[in-house]
């Protein structure tokens, strides 16, 4: 497994959207059904995404060419977690309020309130979309595997990391799910809380390193 992708995937286990939706369902008197529709269709949606990604950057263009273009795709994505990192720190961006400006927080509020099996699919699509995170993890997988097989294997360890928070969520369900809800709903009010700094320090870390690991790109093979 890539270092860069297994440090990657323990980053996103807990988030603030997909952590949302677990507690939603904690709050539910079935919350194991529902905790196994969004796990199943959104580790379905995500390992697709993936390996659709690695097998045709593995198959784009000539062996020799790979990895330099796999360093063109890391600095790019280093230069943009950096801006992003700039934009949040300099205040350019506004600050989300109560998460209302994603997306996928957003069509949850408007579901959530009639939890069904089929929701909870989409919730678990919904907040598992491909984002910068993953497509840093999925260069680097392109980059450290030896074969295609390796880099399909490598994403799905990779989303079984990323995903072992409503795995853990749905085993505990079993016999305490209001436990497992007040600890989660104590991680996202610090998250929530100290989200600035974190944005900040994350993607800014990330975007260094990326552009320190990448280096210089040369010419590409002629």
């Amino acid at each position: 497994m890539s270092p860069e992708a297994l440090i990657l995937a323990v980053s996103a286990i807990v988030r603030p959207t997909s952590t949302a939706a677990v507690v939603a369902m904690l709050s539910t008197r079935r919350p194991q059904q529902l905790l196994v529709a969004y796990v199943l269709a959104g580790l379905a949606f995500s390992i697709a995404i993936g390996t659709l990604v690695v097998v045709l950057l593995h198959g784009f263009g000539p062996a020799g060419s790979h990895e330099a273009g796999r360093r063109l795709i890391g600095t790019a994505l280093g230069v943009v977690a950096l801006c992003y990192a700039g934009a949040v720190w300099v205040g350019w961006l506004p600050r989300p309020r109560a998460e209302t400006a994603h997306p996928a927080t957003t069509w949850m509020r408007r579901h959530m309130q009639d939890l069904s099996p089929s929701n909870a699919a989409a919730a678990g699509v919904l907040t598992h979309l491909p984002g910068l995170v993953y497509l840093t993890a999925l260069n680097a997988i392109v980059g450290d595997a030896t074969s295609t097989l390796d880099s399909i294997v490598q994403v799905v360890v990779y989303n079984a990391i990323w995903f072992s928070m409503p795995v853990v969520a749905l085993v505990v369900s079993v016999h305490r799910p209001s436990e497992m809800r007040d600890l989660l709903t104590r991680m996202t009010s610090w998250a929530r809380r100290h989200r600035r700094a974190i944005t900040v320090v994350f993607f800014g870390a990330l975007g260094a390193y990326l552009l320190v690991a990448c280096g210089p790109v040369g010419p590409l093979p002629g």
